[in-house]
């Protein structure tokens, strides 16, 4: 699950208010979180990356797949959704060859360059699992083509996470839909939402319209609009996951906690398996003062990542704690945290928070 950005905001909030009775010259407020200000060497080349997914029958997916483009086996640098044929679109700035050495960290801004070599794609649908498609480093510019991710059934005897509303829908809103599906994946947004409406003018409870006319709308920053649409998704289709995927993305970009409890709540219900969103419900009860759940969430999600592929839990969890004034332990996993990466572009602020956390353990001790 997915989070540069959201990160950023969760831990800039969390340290505001976990030290905010420290004094000035030793307060973390304003550190966890922000990437380095000195801008990367090299020539920023922007890619687009087209590919397919396809089941095992070499036939499109039941539902939209999401598709993560992850660098350094750390966070995902950008994400896109394939449409109803199975296509996909991601774009990412990459390097040119002939520029100096940069680091493999990237943010979601589109400032930063992307070193396609540590990069891979991973495919998410429950229930189907598939092979991280490896990339290749590149200096070209505009579309490359990398292939097809193929997924697997993980539980072949379960049945298929299908939207039913999407399964009752009349042809011409299905004509509209995979009309809006193809504009989108073009760049055509307004023509996509114009057909994405035409949908669910059609057919009101297309749940997958509705998703996707967000989706849009979050593309171009209108997040009012967005935040309605995806209420709709989730309105039509309780158990349909993006839309509470894409509400806790905009509840946590613009720090509206409550949302974003509200959203995870339905989201570890549905896939208490990810360890990501017991990490954002943790986070979102965290930032309301709940600090008993914010800490049985956050201990969930760390059992559940035992390989340590969301290091931020360890994170996290030491904000909890020194919440808790618990500052030794709290100590001990923003430690862990920075041992698990160490490249991490708030490594020098959580380092500080680090030797902030070591001294309030030692005073605790006199």
């Amino acid at each position: 699950m997915k989070y540069a950005v959201v990160l950023t905001v969760i831990f800039l909030v969390g340290s505001v208010i976990v030290f905010a009775q420290l004094p000035p010259q030793a307060s973390s407020a304003g550190m966890l979180g922000e990437a380095p200000s000195a801008a990367m060497p090299g020539t920023a080349r922007m890619l687009l990356l087209n590919g397919k997914v396809t089941t095992e029958a070499n036939s499109p997916p039941p539902e939209s797949v999401n598709i993560s483009l992850v660098c350094g086996n750390t966070e995902e640098m950008a994400h896109a959704h394939s449409d109803s044929k199975g296509y996909f679109s991601i774009s990412a700035p990459s390097s040119d060859h002939n520029s100096a050495s940069y680091p493999p960290q990237v943010v979601k801004d589109g400032s930063s360059l992307i070193d396609l070599g540590t990069c891979e794609l991973i495919a998410d649908l429950a229930g189907y699992k598939a092979e991280p498609l490896r990339l290749t480093r590149t200096g070209d510019i505009g579309a490359v083509n990398v292939g097809t991710i193929v997924l697997r059934g993980a539980a072949p005897n379960q049945p298929f996470t299908v939207s039913l509303t999407s399964l009752a829908a009349p042809d011409k809103a299905k004509a509209a839909f995979e009309k809006g599906e193809e504009q989108k994946k073009k760049g055509k947004w307004s023509a996509a939402m114009d057909s994405f409406r035409k949908a669910i003018a059609a057919y009101p409870k297309y749940a997958l319209a509705w998703l996707e006319l967000g989706r849009v709308q979050a593309t171009q920053k209108d997040f009012v609009d967005a935040r309605q649409s995806f209420h709709e998704s989730v309105t039509q289709d309780s158990k349909l996951a993006d839309g509470y995927v894409e509400l806790a993305h905009l509840a946590a970009q613009q720090q509206q906690w409550q949302e974003l409890a509200g959203a995870t709540d339905h989201l570890v219900q549905i896939h208490p398996e990810t360890a990501e969103y017991w990490f954002l419900s943790s986070a979102a009860n965290f930032n309301l003062g709940n600090i008993k759940q914010a800490e049985t969430s956050i201990t969930k999600g760390i059992r559940l990542d035992s390989s340590h592929q969301l290091p931020q839990l360890e994170y996290l969890y030491g904000l909890i704690l020194a919440r808790k004034q618990d500052y030794q332990s709290a100590a001990e996993h923003v430690s862990l945290y920075l041992k698990l990466s160490p490249q991490a572009p708030d490594a020098k602020d959580a380092q500080r928070t680090l030797e902030e956390l070591k001294k309030r353990a030692q005073l605790a001790t006199r």
